[in-house]
């Protein structure tokens, strides 16, 4: 096996220095601390991460308890590290960090493994959407658990079998969803079905020696059968509570093991009041557009252009070492141009996506983040940053040739895995059409539905 597979990325220090945190972030988003917070979180993902990037599904032959042990250990690193604790505010002992820092986390991290990075994405998804809710209660009571030495995971379950991207499309109003939650004294009882959560599954699946457990569920659903933007919910639903039962993990093109994506059943399960999420009329939908889908987008844009920067680093090594009539590949004209048009796209895509950010912390000039103008920037920067993932990925097998499409380069685990990210929460098409939403006004076909 070729070892300049996997060796360490250069770090912009005798490496590539328009790709180190101290070029491709610009202070006009982020301060030096945390321009330094950046730096050694991308040293660390090179040390610690990036060796392992085939373990993490198993190797060519897809070893599932290879890819567990290794997803396990090296989650259990990054929460060792602090990730997990880094968006918690820090009256629940968490580090506080920004939105931005948030960013930088997805990018750098989507560098090794895209799959991993969506998982701490899910711990700080939980946490941004009680943060956003107010809910002073339920951070009090996971805190514990997210900031200790244990080491846990979480999940939102929000697509249904009536369809992937209704849940995305504000003109439905969430009126096909059929997951209900009905108030029954101080529980609700919910019952319904829900497709692709993940990392999902029986709880002890996610015991090892390296992983304490399943911090829980956070679930989409509605209490009028009718739906209704009113209707809309968010509860919590731990992982061990009765009535909860799923399919086998789907097999997929990637992602492999990092999600365990399954169907869920939700059978008469109850969980006490205080675990719906929302607690103000119209607050469940505005935290499912905004925090849930938006802000979902957002970071799906942060981890695609860390995995296109990944892809161009590898390809701008290969194509150091792969001589043509004696001098290096990358130097002549033709494929030079290519490597630059690849840096201009991801460049692009991350100071939009930064921008967006930025734009999101300052709601009472920009607009909140369910309103129409910040879906419409949120989805600019996730469709721009899986266009650019698309032309990356493919440009770079292209120069790389069969060294490209040959598992031990990468690249080809890097094009199966930014797929999905660039299709989940509405995908690419919703985007377009939440970007147009966004420009000239919401529009509707509400009434071909009834």
């Amino acid at each position: 096996m070729d070892d300049r597979m996997h060796k360490p990325r250069p770090d912009g220090r005798g490496g590539y220095m328009l790709l180190s945190p101290r070029q491709k972030y610009s202070r006009v988003f982020c301060s030096e601390e945390e321009l330094e917070i950046a730096t050694q979180f991308r040293q660390f993902v090179d040390a610690e991460l990036m060796p392992y990037r085939h373990d993490i599904e198993g190797g060519w032959h897809r070893d599932a308890a290879l890819a567990k042990q290794t997803i396990h250990r090296l989650y259990a690193k990054l929460i060792d590290f602090g990730v997990g604790r880094a968006i918690l505010p820090t009256r629940f002992g968490g580090d506080g960090l920004s939105p931005i820092v948030r960013q930088m986390i997805n990018e750098e991290l989507s560098r090794a493994d895209i799959g991993l990075a969506t998982k701490v994405g899910k711990l700080h998804w939980a946490v941004s959407v009680m943060v956003a809710a107010g809910r002073d209660d339920l951070l009090e009571e996971l805190a514990p658990r997210i900031v200790g030495d244990e080491v846990w995971t979480a999940c939102f379950a929000i697509t249904e079998p009536a369809g992937g991207a209704n849940v995305e499309d504000p003109a439905l109003a969430y009126r096909t969803l059929k997951t209900v939650a009905t108030k029954e004294g101080d529980e609700y009882v919910i019952r319904g079905h829900k497709l692709w959560p993940g990392p999902a599954g029986p709880a002890e699946n996610f015991r090892s020696e390296h992983m304490t457990g399943h911090l829980g569920y956070w679930v989409v659903a509605i209490t009028d059968p009718a739906g209704g933007d009113d209707s809309a919910g968010l509860f919590y639903v731990p992982s061990d509570t009765e009535g909860l039962s799923f399919s086998k993990p789907y097999e997929k093109m990637g992602f492999s093991y990092t999600e365990a994506n399954t169907d869920i059943w939700f059978n008469d399960v109850r969980i006490p009041s205080r675990y719906r999420i929302d607690t103000k009329p119209g607050q469940g939908s505005e935290l499912i557009k905004g925090y849930v889908i938006g802000l979902g987008r957002l970071a799906g844009a942060a981890r695609l252009t860390g995995l296109s920067e990944a892809v161009l680093e590898t390809c701008m090594d290969w194509t150091q070492d792969r001589i043509i009539a004696g001098k290096p590949m990358r130097e002549r004209s033709l494929f030079a141009a290519s490597l630059g048009e690849m840096w201009r796209s991801i460049e692009v895509s991350r100071q939009y996506y930064l921008s967006v950010t930025a734009q999101a912390m300052s709601p009472e000039v920009y607009g909140q983040p369910w309103e129409a103008q910040m879906k419409a920037k949120f989805s600019a920067a996730r469709s721009f940053a899986g266009d650019s993932a698309q032309m990356v990925t493919n440009r770079a097998m292209q120069l790389m040739g069969s060294a490209g499409y040959a598992y031990e380069s990468h690249i080809e685990k890097y094009m199966r895995d930014y797929k999905i990210v660039q299709m989940w929460l509405g995908g690419a098409e919703r985007d377009r059409l939440d970007m147009a939403q966004g420009l000239f006004g919401p529009f509707s076909w509400a009434e071909q539905t009834r």
